[in-house]
């Protein structure tokens, strides 16, 4: 017997264990629990969202401002959609993935003070939060749009004639969005 080849044999046997052990290790690493990648963005994008911004970090955010905004309203329109439909399932469950939506994204980004004192961003601020009381109100959390509509007239307080997107689609003055949003949730002030 030639100890050349079984040599041969062996080596090649063990590169493919290696490799099999290998691609079982990087498999295993690819499946993590998302939950602990999930709690790290929000921990860096609530950190991220109280700094104030300059330059292109500035356009970043109001990139982010108007995405939000616009994600909101279509989901307005979805939920509109299914509740005409009378699709309850669907409407509890993408009520649900609005609701995270909101939490994980949108409100550690409207948590900064100093967005809705800056020129280039108070609107669209004021938008987003307008949508959020509007998604609010549509999902039944009357505590949640009351806070919200609370917050908007303290961070907004005398520029009630401002003109914001709300209702959505069309503009109308902060102290009108206010009102209208009040009236619909049932709140008198």
């Amino acid at each position: 017997m030639n100890v050349s080849k079984v040599r041969g044999t062996r080596r090649s046997g063990i590169g493919a264990l290696l490799l099999i052990a290998g691609l079982a290790a990087l498999a295993s690493g690819c499946v993590t629990d998302e939950r602990v990648a999930d709690d790290w963005m929000a921990e860096s994008s609530e950190n991220e969202a109280s700094a104030p911004l300059g330059g292109e970090a500035l356009v970043q955010r109001k990139l982010e401002l108007a995405r939000s905004y616009r994600d909101l309203s279509h989901f307005l329109v979805t939920l509109d959609g299914l509740y005409r439909r009378g699709d309850r399932s669907s409407l509890v469950m993408f009520s649900e993935f609005c609701d995270y939506y909101v939490g994980k994204h949108v409100l550690p980004m409207l948590e900064g003070e100093w967005q809705s004192r800056h020129p280039e961003v108070a609107v669209l601020d004021a938008n987003v939060r307008f949508a959020v009381a509007a998604l609010w109100v549509k999902l039944g959390s009357t505590s949640g749009t009351d806070e919200m509509l609370d917050e908007i007239e303290r961070r907004y307080a005398g520029r009630g004639e401002m003109l914001v997107g709300y209702p959505i689609g069309s503009q109308g003055t902060l102290s009108d969005a206010v009102a209208r949003l009040r009236k619909y949730g049932g709140w008198s002030g």
